[in-house]
């Protein structure tokens, strides 16, 4: 139980790309998020609020 309270988590931020360009050089426009859309759509078919925050946005971008 101690190993599970000292971890620290690995929660992404909106500065993770700007920082990785600060670290390894280059722009941060030279970086790309590789994502599983795939896996992302199962995750927001699961719940049902992230379901409707989905729909809403799609038929609010859709204008």
């Amino acid at each position: 139980m101690q190993n599970l309270i000292s971890k620290n988590p690995q929660t992404l931020t909106s500065n993770d790309i700007a920082n990785l360009a600060h670290r390894f050089g280059g722009k941060s426009e030279d970086y790309i998020e590789i994502v599983n859309t795939q896996k992302n759509m199962q995750t927001i078919n699961k719940y049902a609020l992230l379901k409707e925050i989905d729909n809403e946005l799609a038929s609010i971008t859709s204008r």
